[in-house]
């Protein structure tokens, strides 16, 4: 069986929406979001996930630049700018090295594509304001604080164009 996959955060994962309204779910894809974590978390889990799968193609709504993990007592964290540990980590882990972090698990992310042969749809979430118009006039959903229905609709759409888009460069 070949598996059409999802990552991300929340915003992938759903929340703020009922798991039927979220994007992946409307593009008929197994949907591996998580609330509240990084590109560090999305590039680890896609390597366990393509070792033991088949998969066609991923999605991916990249998490925010300025998240990443970090190990503490031989367990994984995710530090968001709420993380109580930030503070300690904010003079090695600044915007550019962030910044640098984000590119090193993207191009983690497609180089894992490459060599397990699957499609990888993407779009960064910060792109998705000059695209959908910018977040304050976005609908929220049932939580407040994430994207509604009418949004999970539109970043569908934008990936079926996006997916469009690799599939006609790869004709050329």
């Amino acid at each position: 069986m070949s598996y059409r996959i999802a990552l991300g955060c929340s915003h992938t994962y759903g929340v703020g929406v009922e798991p039927n309204q979220a994007w992946p779910s409307l593009l008929g894809l197994t949907n591996l979001g998580a609330p509240g974590v990084s590109t560090d978390y999305c590039a680890r889990i896609l390597h366990d996930y393509l070792k033991n799968n088949t998969v066609e193609a991923v999605y991916i709504l990249y998490p925010n630049k300025n998240r990443f993990e970090y190990i503490e007592n031989n367990q994984i964290y995710q530090s968001l700018p709420t993380d109580k540990n930030r503070i300690k980590f904010m003079e090695s882990h600044n915007d550019e090295w962030c910044e640098k972090n984000y590119l090193i698990q993207t191009s983690k992310i497609i180089g894992l594509c490459e060599k397990y042969n699957c499609l990888l749809i993407d779009l960064e979430f910060e792109d998705l304001n000059y695209i959908i118009d910018h977040n304050d006039r976005w609908p929220m959903g049932t939580d407040n604080l994430h994207f509604g229905p009418q949004w999970h609709k539109w970043v569908a759409d934008l990936f079926t164009v996006r997916k469009s888009f690799i599939e006609y460069a790869k004709t050329r």
